[in-house]
């Protein structure tokens, strides 16, 4: 039986501030890792985002943004038979960042009250439209974390248990809190900037991932694996 791998955490230029994929540069990675596709989940409007959050910019113009670089992702990947899905990495608790698997650019569209950032509304606007909420490197202690924690639990569907960019005891603390609670979907990325780091993490399915639904059922059924390397 044929098996896919897909890169759950991806950011491109210009939407995260830090990311540097280009839709080449990330369709060429995904081919030489022998990956069938990846998740863009650029860092949204109280995140890292590298789109202008000024009152010059409207909340329309601003999620414009975003759909227009998944298109240009979508289209190259395309050209390669790749699989390129819609998300986004947003800071809901300052430093706490929630990863919106199933999310659109509709939805967003459709709830500018978002631009307020309030974590509730949130949860409240993804639940209401069938978004699987995972909570990206709950452990994760860096400068712009100043209360590195798991958010509620009961507010998240899972949590990210290896991350590529972690240090491994916040990886291993993440795969703990997993263990303690079963409930929990558990997900592997690379949280990848670069080319280099694009074949690192992830999930295995012997299903193809074309859209945002499927991603969501998908992660919901279970019927997947973990990529998770070998750690030093």
């Amino acid at each position: 039986m044929k098996k896919y791998k897909y890169q759950m955490h991806t950011h491109t230029t210009p939407c995260s501030l830090c990311g540097r994929l280009t839709p080449t540069d990330l369709a060429e990675a995904l081919i030489e890792n022998g990956y069938q596709g990846a998740v863009l989940t650029n860092h949204f409007y109280h995140g890292n985002s590298g789109i202008d959050r000024s009152e010059n910019t409207s909340w329309q113009e601003f999620v414009s943004a975003y759909e227009k670089d998944y298109i240009e992702c979508k289209r190259e990947a395309e050209k390669h038979d790749l699989d390129i899905i819609f998300s986004i990495e947003e800071s809901v608790v300052p430093g706490l960042e929630i990863l919106c698997y199933g999310v659109t650019p509709q939805v967003l569209y459709d709830n500018p009250q978002l631009r307020r950032g309030e974590c509730d509304e949130w949860i409240r606007v993804m639940r209401e439209n069938g978004v699987v909420v995972i909570q990206a490197h709950p452990y994760r202690e860096a400068f712009y974390i100043p209360d590195p924690r798991p958010l509620p639990l009961e507010i998240l569907d899972g949590i990210e248990v290896f991350n590529r960019g972690n240090a491994k005891e916040y990886n291993d603390k993440a795969m703990m809190l997993a263990n303690e609670n079963p409930q929990l979907l558990r997900t592997s990325s690379a949280d990848t900037h670069t080319t280099d780091t694009v074949g690192i993490g992830g999930i295995i399915t012997t299903k193809r991932i074309r859209n945002e639904k499927e991603l969501a059922d998908l992660l919901r059924s279970r019927d997947y694996e973990l990529i998770i390397p070998k750690e030093e």
